[in-house]
């Protein structure tokens, strides 16, 4: 089960209702304490990836519209996906070495070539080891790529799709490793049944609220 869909049943009304009808405890019984969260950095067991002595490396790898992990070279194409929270999204994410695996923070970004705009996101992931002393973000889990928001487009001087713009994709884990790499791609609306809404909210001059399809 995907993160998003524990989400969904999680908070679904079935649940709900089990919950609301679940016996009240008796006022002689004392209620454990309540303290704060463990922080993730704390939970997190993965330990390091490759060497310590060796300088950090990075694959860029990018989800396609099938929810599958493809590995992205200088000049490839990247899907832009429609998400959980609508919109449309580059799924930004690594394959890592010669870092700790715990607590990374992931930064991706899609910069319009042009006029310089960048649209960017960063979060803090666990990177799965692959038993080969890399470890990386993970195709069933979205919580592990940077989400970056680049539809609707009302912040690029150009269409979003068809157009090479470029990728910076960064970590660095909690001792300050860090690596980098700055790619050329050309994003494409690649979800058929929804190719027409995304070529009309990623183009250039799209309105909010503009009605598409």
């Amino acid at each position: 089960m995907t993160a998003w869909q524990a989400w969904r049943a999680a908070t679904s009304p079935a649940l709900a209702a089990l919950l609301l009808v679940a016996p009240a405890c008796g006022d002689d019984v004392e209620p454990p304490p309540v303290g704060p969260d463990p922080p993730v950095e704390g939970m997190c067991k993965l330990g390091y990836l490759g060497e310590a002595e060796a300088p950090p490396r990075i694959e860029v790898i990018a989800l396609d519209s099938s929810g599958a992990a493809r590995p992205v070279s200088d000049g490839d194409g990247v899907d832009i996906v429609m998400p959980p929270q609508g919109g449309r999204v580059i799924f930004l994410g690594v394959r890592a070495t010669n870092l700790s695996a715990c607590g990374v923070q992931l930064s991706g970004s899609l910069r319009d070539i042009e006029s310089g705009r960048v649209m960017s996101e960063s979060r803090t992931v666990n990177l799965k080891p692959t038993g080969d002393g890399w470890g990386g973000s993970v195709d069933a889990d979205i919580s592990t790529f940077a989400n970056v928001g680049v539809c609707p487009n009302n912040w690029s001087g150009r269409d979003i799709f068809d157009q090479d713009h470029e990728i910076v994709v960064q970590v660095k884990d909690g001792e300050g490793r860090t690596a980098r790499q700055t790619l050329r791609v050309r994003p494409a609306c690649n979800e058929p049944e929804l190719e027409v809404e995304c070529r009309c909210i990623c183009k250039h001059g799209y309105i909010l609220g503009e009605a598409c399809g």
